[in-house]
């Protein structure tokens, strides 16, 4: 029974990883920082915002672990499969963003550390280029499987934390509106759409998390030389989401319980963020709160850094390798590990080793200038995913229903009729959110 018991948790932890690697990627912007902002400034009524987000983007992120089980390819394969023209696409739209996220969530990650430990002697700038360069020097060292392991243990702190941060204002309820307070529930223009659509944009994380999602889908089976089930496949990827959707709904709760009615705003800077934030906590809660909500910030920021700048760098790197090269496994192993040619193995590498410091160069340089202003730069970056997601959604749902996915791997009719649906929604919004540019100004 124990020897059986064991089996089963070897198993487990054989499948589990690239479900919690979404996660994490997800959960540092669109969950502490842009869930809780929702919540301190417009209280519950983004709940509704958040669980329709999290419903209707649901199957083209499903599609990626499913892709990736039924055909051993990324979905780049399925978007090759397409036409050239999806694969520059996708990598137009992660140039994009890339280097504002992990400029953005460097700066949040130093701001933290500045704030917990006292370090405001020094200056951003260095804070933020010692906190990006042994970001990389981890990545480049550790490649996936220390990446893997780390985000376990993450992942763990994080439960603890944050947890224990959301009981605690649960237990103490809502704070007290102030008397001139007046609620703003029209979410459909000024600063409150803004939000709205970065938060849209990025819950539980841009669309294009989903090729990511699969390429760490493929890694982890390289990885460990188990090919898993479908079934086991998909049981990470919804443990992850489910994962999102619990800390997405405490982080609203959070901001909502401690700030809303307070008329205070969660701005600034990075260290403005930061100091605003883990100050809510100890006003409200007492000191004793300040090292559990500070250590559970700071695991959600820096899991994101680590695991998004992997994920642009690996998905760059593969991009560019489906481009130059037709992708078929190497069959001459007896093991039929996923593995391809040597010349494209060390292609593979060369471009990893390229772009991830250049990725973090690049934000670097961004961070420089425009420090003072790192949330208005990370709102740009998620306006612009909310923007891009029908178009990868899109593409997508091309690539799962495509020739390459058998029978038995193929989405039930619900699943279809939920990603249609969704297409149609978030398609509706971009037009929707477009037009109020145009007729209101970009001054949103």
């Amino acid at each position: 029974m124990i020897q059986n018991e064991k089996s089963k948790f070897k198993r487990l932890l054989k499948i589990l990883g690239p479900g919690l690697l979404f996660a994490s990627s997800s959960i540092g912007t669109s969950h502490l920082v842009l869930s809780t902002r929702a919540g301190a400034h417009h209280g519950m009524i983004f709940i509704w915002v958040i669980l329709a987000a999290l419903l209707f983007k649901y199957p083209f992120f499903e599609f990626g672990p499913r892709y990736a089980n039924a055909t051993g390819h990324s979905l780049l394969k399925g978007y090759k499969d397409q036409g050239k023209w999806a694969v520059v696409l996708y990598l137009t739209i992660t140039f994009i963003s890339m280097f504002a996220v992990v400029g953005a969530v460097g700066a949040v990650s130093a701001g933290l550390l500045s704030t917990m430990y006292g370090m405001s002697g020094i200056p951003m700038s260095y804070l933020v280029g010692g906190v990006l360069s042994l970001t990389a020097i981890l990545l480049l060292i550790g490649r996936y499987s220390a990446l893997d392991n780390f985000i376990k243990l993450v992942s763990i702190v994080l439960l603890v934390t944050v947890f224990t941060a959301f009981f605690a204002v649960l237990v103490k309820g809502p704070i007290e509106p102030i008397e001139a307070f007046i609620p703003n529930h029209n979410l459909l223009e000024g600063t409150a759409l803004a939000l709205m659509v970065s938060l849209i944009g990025w819950m539980p994380s841009g669309m294009e998390a989903s090729t990511m999602n699969s390429i760490w889908v493929v890694e982890k089976i390289r990885d460990t030389d188990y090919y898993p089930t479908l079934k086991e496949t998909l049981f990470d990827f919804n443990l992850g989401y489910i994962f999102t959707i619990i800390l997405a709904l405490m982080f609203l709760t959070i901001g909502s319980f401690t700030v809303y009615g307070s008329m205070q705003l969660l701005e600034g800077n990075s260290t403005q963020f930061s100091n605003k934030l883990l100050s809510v906590f100890t006003t409200n809660l007492g000191e004793w709160i300040y090292p559990v909500m500070a250590t559970a910030a700071f695991g959600t920021i820096y899991g994101t850094l680590i695991t998004a700048w992997d994920a642009f760098a690996r998905g760059f790197a593969r991009g560019l390798r489906v481009l130059k090269y037709e992708l078929t496994f190497d069959t001459s192993d007896e093991n039929e590990k996923l593995a391809y040619s040597e010349e494209q193995e060390q292609f593979l590498t060369k471009m990893y080793n390229i772009f991830l410091p250049l990725i973090g160069i690049g934000g670097f340089i961004l961070f420089t200038q425009f420090m003072g202003s790192m949330i208005a730069i990370l709102t740009v970056a998620t306006i612009f995913s909310f923007l891009a997601a029908p178009i990868i959604g899109f593409l997508n749902l091309r690539a799962i229903q495509s020739d390459a996915i058998p029978q038995t791997h193929r989405p039930k009719q619900w699943l279809m009729l939920l990603a249609r649906i969704g297409l149609i929604v978030m398609t509706l919004f971009s037009l929707y959110y477009i037009y109020d540019l145009f007729v209101n100004g970009f001054h949103h």
